[in-house]
This record gives C-alpha cells, sequence and structure tokens, in this order.
C-alpha cells in the first residue's frame, strides 16, 4: 500500500471518530494540579484513583489530568510529586466532576532533588533537565546543559566559538581524531528546533558572515552561525524552568527539523527576589529575578535579568564575549465552570557581543579588529483554553510571536599586497580597465542583518474514547516568516578586507525575498488495556511546504508530508519480592524535514573577474601600468534545491523495579540530502595580452590594447552552489541506569552513556581539480574531473559517566562524584576510487565519460588521484578518564553556596598514531556561586 492510501486512511479514520461517544453510565472525573503558593502547573504529577479498580494518569504540561470513563461510586484519590507532600482525600463520583488540587512543597531545606537529565516518562525518547539539575550543574550557558545527555561528557566552555548542538553524533573529527567545524554537515545543528515558551528561535534570516577569505583561523570563521541554527551561548539558563531534548522520533505537532528538539519552558510562577553570582577562571555571572503573585488574582509577574562577561584566555583582554539578557513574562489564569483560560505573555531581551583584537606589540598585523553585536527582542503571547467538564474537546491553543534582531559585524584590517593585484571594481559584465591595489590600506567591512521573524500556530485537541481504547487527538497548523531588513554587506570595493579570490560584491539585505513556511498537523494518542498489558501509540503526520516564492523554485508550494509514529507495549508487572519488576518495549519511525535557509535560497551573485592584460610598469607605476579585465556575472541560485530529509528509527526497552530503572535504546538516521555548497565548473572565453610585447620606452601613458597582440582562449573556472550533497548516518545504543536512594549512605548510582557511529560523506558526484600543469599551462584550465566517490569520514566513539548523587536534606547539602570515561574515539577516513567517473572538456563544456583511452591521455591521464594507502587505516584515541565534583549547600534561609571542580583527576594515557607518540594533557576547571533568595 502507497503512502498517499496510508494517509487518506489515517484521515478518514479520524475524521469519523469524533463522532463515536463515550459509554453513558460512567463519568468524567478531571482537575488540575498545581503548587498552592507559587501556582505553578506541575508537569508529570501521578494521580491515583483507588477504588474496586485503580486508575492512573500523568498531569500534561498545563498541569490537567482526566479520567474519561470511570464507574460512579466511592474512590481514595491520591496525587504525588516529586519534592512535595504526598496528597490524599476520599471522593465521591456521581456525575462529571473537576477538582483543583494544590500541593505544598516539602520544608525550605533543601529537598532531594533530580541533579542530572532523567529520561522522560513519555513514550517520544527525550531527555528532562529541570531547575534542580541546572542549578546543580551551574552552567554559564545553554551548551553546558549537553554534558547531561547519553554520550557527552563535560566540556570547559569556549566563549570564542560558536556553540551549535550535535545530537545522537560524534561531531565531525579531523585524522587525528580530534573535533574539527565542518560546514558541510550545519544540517546537525541547523536541524535542531529551538522551542522557548512555545516559540521557535529562527535562525533562517541570519546572514552575518563575510563572504570570501576567511580561513579556520580568522575570528569571523569561528563565529559565523549562519546555516548553523542556534548559538548556545546567548541562551541564559538563570530563567529556565525545564529543559525536554527530543532525541528520537518527534510528535507531528513540531516541524522544520532534521536531528530533534530542544523545548524550552521558562520559570513562571511565584519566587522570592533571587541573586546569582558565578566566578570561573574564564568568566564572571550575575543575575536577578522575581516571580510576583498578584494579590486576588490568579496572576504571576516574573522579571529577570543577567550579565557574562568571559573571557577566551583569562589572560588576554583582548579578546572576549559578553551577554546580556533580560526578560518580563506575565502568566494569567482564568477559571470558570466549563472553562478555563490561560494567558501567557512575554517580552525578552538578548544581547550578545564578540570583541577580537590583535595586540599591535606582538603581531605583524598592527590592525586587526572584530567585532560582532547581536541583539534580539522577541515578544510572546500565548492562549489557551481547556473545558475540563466536556467529554470531547480537550483544548484549543493559539501561539504567537515576533521577534526582532539588529546585528552588526565589523572587520577591520590592515591590507599589505604582496603584489599588484587587481581591486574588484567592476559591477557589470563586459571588458573594462581595472584598479591595481598599491601599497598597504586599511580595509573596512560591514555586515549588518535586521531579521524579522514572525510565528502563528494554531491547535485543538480531542480527547474520546472508543469502547476500551482513549483517543487523544490533535490537529492544527502554524506558519512562519522570516525577513532581513538590513543593509547587509557593506564596504569600499576599491580596498577590500582580502587581496585575491573576492568573487561577490556589497548586497543589501532587505532586497532579498522573506521565507514563509506553512505547515499543519494531525495526530492521535491511542491508549488500550488488554487485561494487565497496555498499549499507547502516538501516530501523526505533518505537511510542510514553502509559499510565495517564485515559480522558478521547484520548493515553490510543493508540499511534503512526515508520516510519524511511535509506540509502546507495557507488560504486566512480574512480582519479585515486596515489588513489581516493570517491562516496557517502544519503538518508533519517522520522517522529519527542514527547508533550506533564505542564505540558501538567495545567494550573492557570482562576479568572475578575468584578468586579460597585467601590464606593471615598474619605472611609473601610477602612469603607465594597465590592468585589463573581463567580468562575467552570473546568478548561482540552484532553483532544484530541496529540503533536507531524515529517517529515525528506534527501538527502546525499559525496566523498572523498586526506585531503579534501566532505559537502553538502539537507533538508526539516515539523511542523504543535506546542504552544502558544492563545487561546478564551466568554460569563460577572454582574450589573453601578450605583455611581453609591449616596448617600454616608447609609452606616453598607458599601452593602448590595439597595439598589443593576444590569444583568443578559454578557461574553466570554478564557483559553490547550494546543493543537497551531504550525507548524514548515525547509529548507535544510549543506555541510562538510575538507582533508587541508597539510605544509609543518601546516595543513588546513576549510570549513563552511548556508543555512536556517525558517517560523515557527500551524497552527489563531486568536481575535484589537480594542480599539474602541462605546456605551461594548469590542467585545471582544460579540464576538471567529476568523481562518485565517498568523501568523509567513518567516527565512532564510547563513553559513559558514572555518578555518585549524594544527598542530605536536613543538612541542606547536596554532592555529586562523577567518573566520565571516553573509552575510544576513533575515525577512518572513507575510500576513494581517484578514477573520475567523467570529466569536463573546457572545448565544449559538456561532460565526456572518462574511458581507458581518456587515461592514456597525455594531460586526461593526470586527472586519475594516487592515495597513501595509509590515508585510510583507522585513527583510535584510547581512553580519557576525568573525575568531577560539584557540591551545594544551604547557609542559613537566605544563601546557598555552590562550587564545581571538573578534571580535578585525570587518567590520559599515552598512545602511538603514525608513528608519532601522542601526550595528552588537560586542565582543570573550577569555579563557584553564591545565590541568594530573600
Amino acid at each position: 500500500m502507497n503512502l498517499k492510501k496510508i494517509i487518506l486512511i489515517f484521515f478518514v479514520t479520524f475524521l469519523y471518530f469524533p463522532f463515536v461517544r463515550a459509554v453513558p453510565d460512567k463519568v468524567i472525573f478531571s482537575g488540575c494540579v498545581r503548587d498552592t503558593l507559587t501556582k505553578e502547573l506541575l508537569e508529570f504529577a501521578t494521580i491515583q484513583l483507588k477504588g474496586k479498580n485503580t486508575f492512573s494518569v500523568l498531569s500534561d504540561k498545563n498541569g490537567n489530568f482526566k479520567f474519561s470513563s470511570v464507574l460512579p461510586g466511592e474512590y481514595v484519590l491520591q496525587v504525588s510529586y516529586l519534592g512535595y507532600v504526598s496528597w490524599q482525600k476520599k471522593i465521591e463520583l456521581k456525575s462529571d466532576l473537576f477538582l483543583q488540587i494544590d500541593m505544598t512543597a516539602r520544608s525550605n531545606k533543601l529537598k532531594e532533588v533530580v541533579i542530572t537529565a532523567a529520561e522522560s516518562p513519555g513514550i517520544v525518547s527525550s531527555s528532562k533537565i529541570d531547575r534542580a539539575a541546572m542549578a546543580h550543574l551551574q552552567p554559564t550557558s545553554f551548551a553546558d546543559l549537553l554534558e547531561l545527555l547519553p554520550g557527552n561528557i563535560s566540556q570547559t566552555p569556549n566563549m570564542g566559538v560558536a556553540n551549535t548542538i550535535t545530537l545522537r553524533e560524534t561531531g565531525t573529527l579531523n585524522a587525528s581524531g580530534e573535533k574539527s567545524d565542518n560546514p558541510d554537515y550545519s544540517i546537525s545543528s541547523l536541524g535542531t528546533l529551538f522551542l522557548v515558551d512555545g516559540a521557535p528561535i529562527n535562525g533562517d534570516a541570519n546572514m552575518q558572515y563575510i563572504p570570501s577569505g576567511s580561513d579556520s583561523s580568522s575570528p569571523e570563521y569561528k563565529r559565523n552561525i549562519t546555516n548553523k541554527g542556534v548559538d548556545m551561548r546567548s541562551i541564559s539558563t538563570d530563567d529556565i524552568e525545564s529543559v525536554e531534548i527530543v532525541r528520537g522520533i518527534p510528535s507531528a505537532e513540531y516541524g522544520n527539523l532534521t536531528s530533534g528538539l530542544v523545548n524550552i519552558k521558562r520559570i513562571r510562577k511565584s519566587t522570592p527576589f533571587t541573586a546569582r553570582f558565578k566566578a570561573d577562571e574564564y568568566s564572571k555571572l550575575f543575575s536577578v529575578g522575581k516571580g510576583f503573585a498578584v494579590p486576588g488574582q490568579d496572576l504571576i509577574l516574573n522579571i529577570d535579568g543577567g550579565y557574562l562577561d568571559s573571557k577566551v584566555d583569562p589572560r588576554n583582554n583582548l579578546e572576549n564575549y559578553k551577554r546580556i539578557n533580560a526578560s518580563v513574562r506575565s502568566t494569567w489564569n482564568l477559571k470558570k465552570e466549563m472553562w478555563n483560560m490561560g494567558w501567557n505573555s512575554g517580552v525578552d531581551y538578548t544581547g550578545s557581543f564578540d570583541n577580537v583584537k590583535t595586540d599591535p606589540d606582538l603581531s605583524y598585523q598592527k590592525i586587526d579588529k572584530y567585532k560582532s553585536t547581536y541583539n534580539r527582542t522577541a515578544f510572546t503571547n500565548n492562549f489557551s483554553w481547556t473545558f475540563p467538564k466536556v467529554d470531547l474537546i480537550k483544548s484549543i491553543e493559539f501561539n504567537s510571536s515576533v521577534s526582532i534582531q539588529s546585528d552588526r559585524l565589523k572587520r577591520t584590517k590592515l591590507m599589505s599586497p604582496q603584489r599588484a593585484t587587481v581591486a574588484p571594481t567592476s559591477m557589470e559584465e563586459g571588458v573594462h580597465d581595472g584598479t591595481y591595489l598599491l601599497g598597504q590600506y586599511v580595509a573596512d567591512y560591514l555586515s549588518e542583518g535586521k531579521p524579522l521573524n514572525a510565528f502563528l500556530k494554531i491547535k485543538g485537541e480531542l480527547e474520546f474514547f472508543l469502547g476500551k481504547v482513549k483517543n487523544s487527538m490533535k490537529a492544527g497548523g502554524e506558519w512562519n516568516y522570516s525577513k532581513n531588513r538590513g543593509r547587509g554587506q557593506v564596504y569600499d570595493i576599491s580596498h577590500p578586507i582580502v587581496t585575491s579570490g573576492w568573487t561577490t560584491r556589497p548586497r543589501a539585505y532587505k532586497d532579498i525575498p522573506a521565507l514563509q513556511n506553512l505547515s499543519f498537523f494531525l495526530e492521535d494518542n491511542i491508549t488500550a488495556r488488554m487485561g494487565k498489558h497496555k498499549w499507547e501509540t502516538l501516530a501523526g503526520v505533518r505537511s510542510i511546504s514553502l509559499v510565495g516564492m517564485s515559480p522558478a523554485y521547484l520548493l515553490q508550494g510543493k508540499v511534503y508530508l512526515d508520516p510519524r509514529i511511535n509506540s509502546r507495549w507495557s507488560f504486566p508487572g512480574i512480582r519479585l519480592g515486596n515489588h513489581d519488576l516493570n517491562i516496557d518495549i517502544s519503538g518508533g519511525y519517522g520522517l522529519t524535514t527542514k527547508m533550506p535557509t533564505i542564505d540558501y535560497l538567495y545567494p550573492n551573485k557570482w562576479y568572475n573577474d578575468i584578468i586579460q592584460l597585467n601590464y606593471y610598469d615598474v619605472n611609473k607605476p601610477l602612469e603607465y601600468s594597465r590592468i585589463n579585465v573581463r567580468t562575467y556575472i552570473k546568478d548561482i541560485t540552484n532553483y532544484r534545491l530541496e529540503p533536507s530529509r531524515n529517517r529515525k528509527w528506534e527501538v527502546r526497552s525499559d525496566i523498572s523495579y523498586n526506585g531503579n530503572r534501566l532505559s537502553v535504546t538502539y537507533f538508526r538516521e539516515r539523511l542523504t540530502s543535506g546542504f552544502r555548497y558544492s563545487s561546478y565548473y564551466m568554460p569563460f572565453e577572454y582574450r589573453k595580452y601578450d605583455a611581453s610585447s609591449i616596448d617600454a620606452g616608447s609609452l606616453q601613458g598607458p599601452p593602448a590594447l590595439e597595439d598589443i597582440s593576444y590569444t583568443d582562449t578559454r578557461k574553466l573556472d570554478g564557483y559553490t552552489q547550494a546543493a543537497n550533497g551531504s550525507r548524514l548516518e548515525k547509529e548507535g545504543v544510549e543506555f541510562q541506569f538510575t538507582s533508587q536512594r541508597i539510605r544509609p549512605l543518601r546516595t543513588s548510582v546513576i549510570i549513563n552513556g552511548a556508543w555512536f557511529k556517525s558517517t560523515y560523506t557527500n551524497s552527489q558526484p563531486m568536481f575535484e581539480t589537480v594542480s599539474e600543469v602541462v605546456d605551461n599551462r594548469p590542467i585545471q584550465e582544460e579540464y576538471v574531473g567529476l568523481y562518485d566517490w565517498n568523501s568523509g569520514r567513518i567516527n565512532q566513539q564510547f563513553n559513559t559517566n558514572f555518578m555518585l548523587d549524594t544527598q542530605v536534606p536536613e543538612w541542606g547539602l547536596i554532592f555529586s562524584t562523577s567518573v566520565q570515561c571516553m573509552w575510544f574515539v576513533s575515525t577512518q577516513r572513507m575510500y576513494q576510487n581517484g578514477v573520475p567517473v567523467s570529466y569536463l572538456d573546457v572545448n565544449d563544456g559538456l561532460l565526456h565519460p572518462y574511458t581507458q583511452e581518456s587515461a592514456e591521455d597525455m594531460k586526461l591521464q593526470f586527472l586519475v588521484k594516487t592515495y597513501n594507502a595509509d590515508s585510510f587505516k583507522k585513527q583510535t584515541v584510547p581512553m580519557a578518564m576525568y573525575v568531577n565534583f560539584k557540591a551545594t549547600k544551604q547557609i542559613g534561609k537566605y544563601l546557598k553556596l555552590a562550587l564545581f571542580a571538573n578534571r580535578i583527576l585525570d587518567y590520559l594515557p599515552d598512545y602511538t598514531s603514525n608513528g608519532l607518540r601522542i601526550r595528552r594533557n588537560v586542565n582543570p576547571y573550577f569555579g563557584m556561586e553564591l545565590n541568594f533568595s530573600l
């Protein structure tokens, strides 16, 4: 059965289901769980209804719960939530009933909390990190939280580079097994969706970069976030209540992603005035916050702000990163007899500032400055209506947000051309005289971006029974708008920031069309009980399309469908001793789709300046020199570009017994249409003048072209174009074990880790040039080979984290010791057959098959590339072990002191690579913080 038929059956079935009603002799019991003082809605509270039979549910993200089909009678209602006093009450159900349950937190002393990422109890594979875990970790930015995920270890914050996210993968590595940045696989971070209070952080209109000439050591290269998604340095954790990181197949409600989902929920409850001061060897951080409960109204107002000052090297004041954040949020709930309404709004500001200067006393580069500023203001409004006494309609939600950015990248350099070169001054095609770059000059480059992003979403939820089968349906749609209103690239074309290879011209970003993304989704969460067995399935489909584009684009109006399914089977508990052994088996499959960014869809035009005559008069360079250029201008837009699509599947087992839980997940992902800039070549005609035929002694001015002998010729030249040319495959096993607390020791044991295998390579044939020269002419000007090979690497790693979590609430003390082992990291270059499948000929601009006859040709033979066999050998970095320590101590009623020391002990054995002995060492990372609560 093909996909269209499956989707048709899916829709027709769901349209039929709402007309089926529950059995009339049963009642609906629903309610809401919240904190007595702060009015915070408590998610994942356990609600048990005990009578002749026992029913159990978990509260949802709004604290709501519902038993939709309960026999009338007397019951005992029990509610429990970690860190709160258990709640119990006898109730009699005669008719539909809604109950507000207010729970009381335990004493003011430090209560037992979860200090690491917990596997979510939901059907989707995800990690949940709450406020207590963040406080114990003492993060500088959101990037620090990732060490809590399976497969990750602690890292020293590096605020001198863009901090992008990778999920379930090793990340790109170099030949030595060290982390490296490869923009060909930026889809890993670009394809991770960040949500803050339901609104996305949209980076599709970010274009702050320098288009040519940036090497991997330059400050702009390290901090470039274009086409890379979210820079986690800009996200403060001080106003975050909880984070859910979806690693598996996400709900159909979420889209425009390939890798995963980061769902951030901020603090929305009454809190005392809090102040946090953190200091470590690299940075100082200060933040304040307060949550106000308005008397007489169910209204909460949260205000907070923070400041971070970080240095890449504590000894260097010329390279630093600063962040300012502020937020005002309101939460208002209105409860009526038949419905409840919630209104969550917020205004948020984030300022992110990078500065790099070169010390003129220590460098030949006397003037070299880099400054990047990122200013983002976001406005969010979320409305929700719930209907606790209605047996069909559960809720309606409306989400909206608008974000405005003002970004500036300023680069200033003293340029010293080593020889007379041409300035890229031509703005039109054709032949013209160029301008020499003679002597030193100061180049200024400005990239001014003003991204505007808007987001609208509407969602409805239904709940009904078909016999004993519970159906919780959701359906909705969303619209995303991205537009850059900035002046764009502003610079003097006669004084470029690089002296060669500049193939672009100034462009205003405001002239680029907007990007509009339209999506719809439909999903059903089906729950059924068969005796003591429980089966749950989350199945849905999501559509995604780009609208408002030129018809020339393949993407215009084309709809892509992402079917997704997660299913779980819970077996009856097996009685062992005094407790039940519970086993769940689950799995899922789904497609995820990420649309291209504005930079991929609307590239700047490519300028090819071919020098026809380069005559430099050494006696009178300003009066008699002449440089003649033929300029070609090409539209390098790829109108056939398609979205990047990922196929994911996984199986998972959860085993729990008496407070101990083990979760093991095996997953595979295959993405073959990742975005990258691929090289393409074509022939260009030009007139090659013979400067040696000029009689310098007879010149009265620049030489006339008609007096110079020439040859009409052609050469191949290349440009880069956005393409679906990257392949990324992931395979691995994730595991996490959490023990119950050993009461005599006040300690629980937490073990997690992962084995990852990641393949990074191309998915399309690649053009490659060769450097050989025959008859004084480079072969690459006449022939370029097309190679159908795998130009990439296969990386693997295996790690475990062993943590002892000790908590003594009556002393207000929490301390943890973790032993992190990266057992190995390996990388292997994929084998490359150096024989091209075809070649491009300058004479006709066409591809020709590469045959045995070609291999015997005097010039074409050089297109066959040879490699050293050792370059394809696997390189393995042996184990590395680190010991980390963290502690939190409550001092009196208002003060909390925390400290951390990462890598206070380490074991890094020497190893041999390519005949060389490698010695490793790391520096410890330590710091402390004070928290005041008034």
